[in-house]
């Protein structure tokens, strides 16, 4: 097994999964900075003869988790190598290609000319123990190429932009045990273990 810091009891710490193409995306880095939101609204009314509001609930959310991945060519040579992601990457494309076309593809939705629907994508990451949530991407995805050019013709350094709109209802307390980590379940992680050599 390749020797990053990425893995821990066989658990990859940093992945995307693509629920509508089940595919998962090993990730070697973690970002310089992960945007975390949760948004509350409370209706304000004004009462006579109080010194403050009272405060009516009225909801919460989306939580939002906003990504700035920094990815390098070089970095990613030796998954693309060793196969440690499902992706399947094209003859002549390689790791970070593919990532950019996969995260492109979750801009838009599925549709089952059967059923008549229309299917958003749903994304699932991950960022170590801290972070991990579960969603749709419901906003611009930005994908921003860098110098140095490579050899192949290809930039060095590509950027991904993109904010993910959790979907799963937590209450106040799952919220008070879990936190940014709510959303992992056992079945979930089922396919995103990788057995030891």
């Amino acid at each position: 097994m390749p020797d990053y810091d990425l893995f821990e009891n066989n658990l990859i710490l940093n992945y995307m999964y693509l629920f509508h193409t089940d595919e998962w995306i090993l990730l070697p880095e973690y970002p310089d900075s992960i945007s975390d939101t949760m948004g509350s609204n409370f209706a304000q009314t004004q009462v006579l003869s109080r010194t403050a509001p009272i405060f009516s609930y009225i909801d919460s959310g989306p939580r939002t988790v906003q990504v700035d991945l920094n990815l390098h060519r070089d970095m990613l040579r030796i998954i693309n190598q060793e196969g440690m992601s499902n992706l399947k990457i094209e003859v002549g494309e390689d790791y970070i290609e593919t990532i950019v076309k996969r995260i492109q593809s979750i801009a838009v939705p599925s549709f089952s000319a059967a059923s008549k629907t229309i299917t958003p994508p749903m994304i699932a990451i991950k960022f170590g123990k801290d972070v991990f949530i579960k969603g749709v991407v419901n906003s611009a995805v930005s994908i921003e190429y860098q110098k140095p050019i490579m050899t192949d013709g290809r930039y060095a350094n590509v950027i991904l932009h993109f904010t993910v709109y959790e979907t799963t209802p937590y209450d106040a307390e799952s919220i008070s045990q879990l936190g940014s980590y709510r959303g992992v379940t056992k079945m979930f992680k089922n396919g995103i273990f990788k057995d030891e050599d």
